[in-house]
């Protein structure tokens, strides 16, 4: 197909239609504001369409939540590349207000279906499967997804494991499998997700070190003789939403922790001490160093090393391995079993540590700008320019993974916001404080 790209934030709606009782109605010619979101966060999409209404939708339609909306969106007319295409369940209609006498104005907020279908139901059933194979089995029982609809990326989860779903709906069921996968490495990083792709079932590790999709700088857009396409990769803004947080840091258990586990059955208590380096080390990361500050505190210890920090305390039960009756008697179970002490602290851990470093970007609409996917983020250094440098502000470059995005698709323009996020710098040293700093503060 051919494909013109004029300028940078363009799109052609193919398809905008509200699916009624009475049949489909046109809203392309109506609307003044899409929102699509979605996150690796999140286990659906949502968004939010904002209409002008002359001709007495709300009255005549009665919303109740069995309308769904059809939108199919891309670049350019004929365009294949970066096309969105999706139905979405309208649940609730809001905002609604009168402009003239002849006129209002209201907001349909929209889901994937699926979440609806999964608040009808509650799964009550065991299973002795990996994680991987449990939730592809409650996509396709309950929520009638098969495999080859899914769309996105499964990763296979290391164990098979006795678990019986505690009366949960079934994307609640899912993200609890999601919380206690773990990978060959036994790190719980583990993600259940939606993006314009489909359902994934991923690993931090695989996403962080898939290849990135483009190179974003901050070149000046609409100049004489310029290129639309080149410009897809420019963004028009930048915030920094999180890059140090020596507290958080400290309390979320990034630094260093505690494990406390208790075994009912053997009567065991057992303490886990994990450092920053067990939790990173079990993971693979898409830059060079890790975003750690190894800080001595009065004492002149490291705050990698300061296990009080953060306690987890948790029902635990590797102990049943030195249990010569359990053995003896159910000697299967200890194979099958999940161990807490692997995945309590370190998701938090985990989690915490890639939201730390965290940027927000403005760039030209782009529905391949998705989470799960990878960007390299070419920052400029915003203070006095030096002759012959390049410019680049290290602490900020690099690779970063999408971890949320929102459409945002108005009358005459369509820009996508994400938020990128790194476990990882390109800062080619730890940053590490000397005990004379320390004494600095204590004798000023």
């Amino acid at each position: 197909m051919s494909f013109e790209i004029k300028k940078s934030t363009q799109f052609h709606i193919n398809e905008l239609v509200l699916v009624t009782k009475g049949g489909k109605i046109d809203i392309s010619k109506i609307y003044e504001e899409i929102n699509i979101f979605d996150s690796l966060l999140t286990p659906v999409m949502t968004g939010n369409i904002m209409i002008r209404d002359a001709n007495g939708l709300s009255s005549r339609l009665i919303f109740d939540g069995s309308e769904a909306i059809l939108m199919d969106i891309a670049k350019d007319k004929n365009s294949d590349i970066a096309v969105f295409k999706k139905s979405f369940r309208v649940y609730k209609q809001s905002q609604r207000k009168n402009e003239t006498p002849s006129s209002e104005i209201f907001v349909l907020n929209f889901v994937s279906d699926e979440l609806m279908y999964s608040d009808q139901q509650k799964i009550n059933q065991s299973y002795t499967l990996t994680y991987t194979e449990i939730i592809q089995k409650i996509l396709l029982d309950y929520l009638k997804i098969s495999n080859n609809n899914s769309g996105g990326v499964f990763d296979v989860s290391y164990g098979i494991r006795n678990v019986a779903i505690p009366n949960l709906r079934p994307l609640e069921a899912i993200e609890w499998c999601a919380k206690r996968a773990v990978d060959i490495n036994q790190a719980p990083n583990f993600l259940f997700y939606q993006n314009t792709l489909g359902y994934n079932f991923a690993t931090l590790s695989n996403l962080l070190t898939k290849p990135d999709l483009l190179d974003v700088n901050f070149e000046t857009k609409n100049q004489p003789k310029s290129n639309p396409i080149s410009e897809m990769s420019s963004a028009r803004s930048l915030e920094v939403i999180g890059q140090t947080d020596g507290i958080d840091k400290a309390r979320s258990g990034i630094n260093a922790g505690k494990f406390v586990g208790f075994d009912p059955v053997t009567g065991t208590i057992s303490k886990k001490e994990i450092s920053f380096s067990d939790v990173y080390s079990s993971m693979k990361h898409a830059n060079e160093s890790p975003t750690m500050s190894a800080i001595p505190n009065r004492d002149g210890k490291d705050s990698t090393q300061m296990f009080d920090s953060k306690q987890t305390v948790s029902f635990f039960s590797s102990s049943k391995n030195f249990s010569s009756y359990i053995k003896e008697n159910d000697p299967t179970s200890l194979s099958k079993q999940d161990n807490t002490e692997n995945y309590i602290f370190q998701r938090k851990s985990i989690l915490s540590n890639l939201m730390a470093k965290r940027v927000k970007l403005t760039m030209p609409g782009n529905f391949n700008l998705t989470s799960g996917f990878n960007i390299n983020l070419i920052a400029p250094n915003f203070g006095k320019r030096e002759k012959g440098g390049d410019n680049e502000d290290e602490t900020l470059s690099g690779k970063y993974l999408i971890v949320a995005t929102r459409h945002i698709i108005g009358y005459e323009k369509h820009e996508t916001i994400m938020e990128v996020a790194s476990t990882s710098s390109n800062v080619p040293f730890v940053p590490q404080a000397s005990i004379n700093e320390i004494k600095e503060i204590l004798d000023y």
